[in-house]
């Protein structure tokens, strides 16, 4: 088991890098497929360890061609592939910084992005390098737009590259937030934040490199080539997670007998119902793990109908600036908490995971320091907050929001603001009651949205609500917005206003709610389709008011 084997050698932040990683993985696995994947001529087609090793060696001697060095910035925009996670572990072994941002957060939003971090080069397909130039991303800073091809090309005539040696604590990544809740965030992550992260990953969720990953993610397929285990990637694209091929995915589960299982809610959903559908077992998933928002409690009990008995299913919170932060099992929602939810109580998150300190501070708009970030005691409501080695300390070029997310420890630690609110219950679980900047203050009193939605959330026709304010001058209205579930759709939504209203009003903090709106499909983050665009439905309430 990989968190037993590697703790005290591998896995040391300190002293090892993510390069040196993955080549002792290359050295342990050399015939084990690191990707088995949808082949052109065959159902399905394997790269082993040792053959992607030998890819990623031919493009960093590419890289190394070019003149990049340690410490330079490049923009990954480059399709998912097997060449494009070979060149990720290029850029690891030459020191190339990665610059990582998701083009669904908008084109236009891109341009900013890559303003602001200045990109040396830019690699990408030839439709993405299309866009660079009609948009004129990071037109001020690059000076090498490259393709996988030109790369590989320069690579074959090179001599070999000595692996850099670059201090843990340099800048080995910037990887951009969703920008949910405004312009994405660029995080930058040093080579011990991210053997940090895998190391409590690791330890909290058990992984050993015997097992077979489904990643719905390009980012866990390549954890997965750092814990040695094989990724069985159905369709190549990753396509977003609400328009995942449930099909594809259950084919591929069942025939490659995978046993992990990495998803967003938004691809669970789909999956659950797919299954259930068509009366399907996946008795080979041992672990199936959730991530970028809490999965709704039906899909849930609908997705654990489908496994073994053994089987987990785990719920992971955390950030792009840092993750894990805590982990929930299923079994404790459906057996437990759900029922608090119900009443208001807000949405259980689990435990901190072994290396993230979580604390929980009186709500503040502003910058804190460690003097005036003050803690709150079990069960009040609070600003989350993160310290710990797999915390990222700041972003790229963006003082404000560093003074606002960031808080310095009296040991010289950084701690980080979730932008989430919550609290300790008396077994030291976390609760999440939403965004802070989604908390409605009206004059009778502050609405969280987690809380107030679980109540509503209970109606067996609603799928899931949110809450807004709409202001009036100097007054803030709450509305409640409703998804019912497909099969309501075309309900008598007065009838379900009145049942809701009736709802609230056996419960003191939802009787503010006296305005409800019906929405078909709600606005979702482009990573997960998980987080839900209140600021949207916040400017669509007020027009209908």
């Amino acid at each position: 088991i990989i968190c037993q084997t590697h703790t005290h050698s591998l896995w040391n932040p300190m002293t090892h890098s993510l390069s040196i990683c993955f080549q002792n993985n290359v050295e342990r696995f050399p015939d084990k497929p690191v990707f088995i994947f949808p082949g052109r001529k065959s159902a399905w087609e394997t790269v082993t360890y040792r053959q992607f090793s030998e890819r990623s060696h031919l493009l960093a001697r590419g890289l190394a061609a070019y003149g990049l060095k340690a410490g330079a910035r490049a923009a990954l925009m480059t399709p998912p592939s097997v060449d494009m996670f070979a060149l990720v572990f290029a850029m690891l072994e030459t020191g190339v910084v990665p610059v990582m941002v998701d083009p669904a957060i908008g084109l236009r939003n891109v341009t900013p992005c890559l303003a602001e971090c200045r990109p040396e080069a830019y690699f990408g397909s030839a439709l993405t390098h299309g866009i660079r130039r009609l948009l004129g991303w990071g037109s001020a800073s690059l000076r090498l737009n490259l393709t996988l091809a030109d790369i590989a090309r320069a690579g074959k005539a090179a001599p070999a590259v000595q692996p850099a040696r670059v201090d843990p604590q340099a800048e080995a990544a910037i990887v951009y937030t969703s920008g949910s809740t405004g312009l994405p965030k660029g995080a930058i992550y040093t080579g011990a934040n991210f053997m940090a992260q895998i190391e409590m990953m690791v330890t909290a969720l058990h992984l050993s490199s015997a097992e077979i990953d489904l990643p719905a993610f390009p980012l866990f397929a390549i954890i997965d080539c750092l814990l040695g285990v094989t990724a069985v990637i159905p369709d190549m694209r990753f396509p977003a997670p609400a328009k995942v091929d449930p099909a594809r995915m259950a084919a591929a589960i069942q025939s490659q007998r995978v046993d992990t299982l990495f998803v967003s809610p938004a691809a669970l959903a789909r999956l659950a119902r797919y299954g259930t559908a068509n009366r399907l077992r996946l008795d080979s998933l041992q672990k199936v793990i959730t991530a970028g928002a809490p999965a709704p409690v039906e899909v849930q009990a609908q997705f654990v109908s489908l496994l073994s008995p053994a089987a987990a299913l785990i719920g992971v919170y955390g950030a792009t600036e840092t993750l894990p932060v805590a982990m929930v099992n299923s079994c404790e929602i459906l057996q437990e908490t759900r029922y608090r939810t119900e009443q208001g109580a807000g949405v259980c998150i689990g435990r901190p995971v072994a290396g993230a300190q979580v604390q929980i501070i009186a709500i503040s708009d502003e910058p804190l320091d460690a003097a005036n970030a003050q803690a709150l005691p079990v069960g009040q409501i609070g600003e989350i907050t993160v310290k710990g080695p797999a915390v990222t300390k700041k972003y790229v070029a963006r003082a404000d929001a560093n003074r606002l997310a960031k808080i310095i420890a009296a040991d010289g630690e950084t701690i980080h603001r979730m932008g989430d609110l919550g609290y300790f219950d008396e077994k030291g679980r976390l609760w999440y009651c939403g965004r802070k900047s989604h908390r409605v203050v009206t004059a009778a009193g502050t609405l969280f949205t987690e809380p107030l939605e679980g109540i509503f959330n209970a109606h067996p026709l609603v799928y899931r609500t949110a809450l807004v304010g709409v202001k009036k001058g100097a007054v803030t209205q709450p509305v409640l917005w409703v998804e019912l579930i497909p099969s309501a759709r075309d309900a008598d939504k007065n009838q379900i206003r009145a049942e809701l209203l009736g709802l609230a009003q056996g419960h003191p903090q939802a009787q503010p709610i006296t305005r409800i709106l019906f929405h078909p499909a709600f606005p979702t983050d482009v990573r997960h389709n998980s987080k839900i665009i209140r600021e949207k439905l916040a400017e669509l309430a007020k027009g209908q008011l």
